[in-house]
């Protein structure tokens, strides 16, 4: 969704709209990945651009993820597998990134 949201869309709703059918119509799952998109709307995959307090801080998606995850853990009790099928990813890669999280610390 962030990657969607941070392209400009010159070709406007048009663009969009063929985006999107053609990510499904090459999709397997219930989830449209950030690499399906075409490659001019997830180039700036790396990072996000967030405002606070009225200038903007260039934060990665990692860290996004990462504060993601553990918030959406927390809000839901400790359910990891819940706030995995919430998130749309295995409980496997969420074991994996909350195992990698730990040694990052």
């Amino acid at each position: 969704m962030k990657a969607l949201l941070a392209y400009d869309w010159p070709g406007n709703v048009r663009e969009l709209e063929n985006c999107l059918e053609r990510a499904c119509a090459m999709n397997t799952g219930p989830v449209i990945h950030v690499t399906e998109l075409p490659a001019a709307v997830h180039a700036r995959e790396g990072s996000a651009v967030i405002e606070t307090n009225g200038s903007a801080k260039i934060i990665p998606i990692s860290e996004l993820e990462r504060k993601t995850i553990l918030e959406t853990i927390t809000q839901l009790n400790g359910d990891k597998l819940m706030a995995a099928r919430l998130l749309g990813i295995g409980k496997t890669t969420l074991y994996r990134k909350l195992k990698e999280y730990q040694t990052q610390d």
